[in-house]
């Protein structure tokens, strides 16, 4: 079996801290050989995931922070403070716990009878959970591009670019379709580059089968923000002050930085055109504003005026 290449996807990343910690924690010391062998990890990548945890904490991060270290092959955590605290949870953000506590309990390693499973079972009885399904409305062609990977047939689609707005025509073999922060896309082979690629499927507005197929293929469904960083080194970035009403952009678009100021968040974000910050800065109306590059500091307002100036041209 051939490895990932380059860094585990951070989303899985922090599922797999979600499991160790509690079990860690609960013990207070291990060994770094059983807790790989564990959680099947290497210990190369348990000590680099312990790494991560040891910066995690709560501003102003002096003695709020998770006290964890690794020493002569043993890993040694204290119990920080605000674990020992109740949580005060509303019910979106109970169930949203909820949710990724079960994900990672289908991680190797995790223990139904463990410190996670029970605090989950107490939090689903408080609940009252019952089965929670989120239907994501699927753009048209989506069926059909499915029905393509699953067969090994060659489409001719029209697509349009989010970075250019241009629309092309290019013939694709689909391999997988997958969703992705409520977004549906499709993981194909395509011909125009030469390449495999990932396109968004609400941005394919024409879909033609060619009569052609090809030998269908297993691919590794992207996952986590691994996907995005891999095509985003080359694009520009904005650093965004969010308030409040803004933070849903968090769980949206994957984030470069994450930093805390006061009440708001200082966001840093892969820019995929002009336009698409202009339509999420216009979305996000009062609850955000651009702190650098200056260039967009009034990109808003320069977007509204032109859409005032369209909608008062034609009325």
């Amino acid at each position: 079996m051939t490895g990932r290449r380059g860094p585990r996807p951070v989303g899985e990343r922090l599922r797999r801290l979600l499991v160790i910690l509690p079990w860690l924690m609960e013990r207070r010391e291990a060994t770094l050989a059983e807790m790989a062998e564990r959680f099947q990890l290497s210990e190369q990548e348990l000590i680099r995931d312990l790494e991560q945890a040891a910066m995690c904490g709560l501003p102003p991060f002096l003695d709020e922070v998770i006290d964890l270290y690794v020493d002569d092959g043993r890993v040694v955590v204290g119990v920080p403070r605000f674990f020992t605290r109740p949580l005060q949870l509303t019910a979106p953000e109970g169930f949203a716990l909820l949710a990724a506590g079960e994900v990672a309990m289908t991680l190797p390693g995790a223990d139904p009878e463990g410190p996670l499973g029970r605090a989950l079972a107490k939090l689903e009885a408080l609940l009252g959970a019952a089965p929670v399904v989120v239907e994501l409305d699927q753009p048209p062609g989506t069926a059909d591009l499915a029905a393509a990977a699953e067969h090994g047939e060659r489409i001719r689609i029209s697509y349009r670019s989010a970075s250019s707005d241009e629309l092309t025509e290019r013939t694709v073999t689909p391999r997988a379709v997958f969703t992705d922060r409520g977004e549906w896309y499709v993981l194909a082979d395509d011909d125009r580059s030469g390449e495999e690629r990932t396109f968004r499927i609400d941005r394919v507005e024409a879909w033609t089968p060619t009569g052609e197929r090809v030998e269908p293929r297993a691919v590794e469904v992207p996952s986590g923000d691994s996907w995005f960083d891999e095509r985003a080194e080359d694009l520009p970035r904005v650093t965004l002050r969010l308030r409040p009403g803004g933070r849903w952009v968090l769980g949206r678009f994957p984030t470069a930085s994450l930093t805390a100021d006061g009440d708001d968040l200082l966001v840093e974000l892969v820019v995929a055109s002009e336009r698409w910050l202009e339509q999420l800065l216009l979305r996000l109306g009062p609850h955000a504003e651009v702190v650098e590059p200056s260039a967009w500091g009034d990109l808003a307002a320069r977007a509204a005026r032109r859409l005032l100036a369209g909608r008062y041209a034609t009325s």
